[in-house]
């Protein structure tokens, strides 16, 4: 299922500057929560040559991410593989529900989760050029709201990588934190000119991020700066 393209405009935060983000958002935005916080976790897969991290260093306008995705930290959803991709300063997202992974699939390791999730995809004819493997596990709190016109404003904390090749089951404590909260502004195109507007009082300056590719660099799979 593929959703509508839309910005993502990404700010790296520390304490002080999260501070200012949050006086911004509650006094100058019409946001709200939508959402209680709640725990995201991600499994990244790549080829083998890591083609995924080579065309986001190349600045490539039309790329692509993989991902299974699944939320909550005691009762969990149950996992989803989420192709996110890149057309020019546009992302777009598509979404495929892993309907037969068991309820505590977290307690399988990652190479299971990965056999039954490919095996799923190839059951519902999808099928991708790339031979994936897992590469990296991603965890975070996320703060969820939304102004008006449906921009959509979060706020990632508690960032944790782990190395999903050399560690094979998702509860092993090998992670590695991130020092830094991120927070994003995701809107429609025609929403391009009002979001302009609103972030001309947010004076911290958007930065090029990548969790998949900061992640690696920490692990020192790739050079991210």
């Amino acid at each position: 299922m593929n959703s509508d393209y839309r910005y993502e405009i990404k700010f790296v935060l520390d304490n002080s500057r999260l501070s200012d983000a949050m006086q911004w958002l509650y006094n100058e935005t019409t946001a709200n929560k939508i959402y209680d916080n709640r725990s995201v976790n991600s499994i990244y897969f790549d080829d083998v040559n890591f083609s995924s991290v080579r065309d986001n260093l190349a600045g490539l306008p039309q790329r692509n991410k993989f991902r299974l995705r699944w939320y909550g930290e005691k009762k969990y959803t149950l996992p989803a593989f989420e192709v996110k991709t890149k057309n020019g300063r546009l992302g777009g997202k598509a979404t495929y529900p892993i309907q037969s992974m068991e309820k505590n699939f977290v307690k399988l390791n990652i190479d299971e989760i990965t056999s039954k999730c490919m095996r799923e995809l190839e059951r519902k004819n999808i099928i991708f050029n790339e031979h994936l493997v897992p590469t990296l596990q991603v965890n975070y709190e996320r703060e969820y709201y939304e102004a008006h016109d449906g921009i959509r404003i979060t706020i990632d904390q508690d960032i944790q990588f782990s190395d999903a090749q050399l560690h094979t089951m998702l509860d092993e404590n090998n992670s590695f934190p991130y020092p830094f909260k991120v927070m994003e502004i995701k809107f429609k195109p025609s929403m391009k000119n009002p979001v302009a507007k609103l972030m001309q009082s947010l004076h911290i300056t958007p930065k090029r991020h990548s969790k998949y590719l900061v992640g690696l660099s920490m692990l020192g799979y790739a050079v991210y700066i």
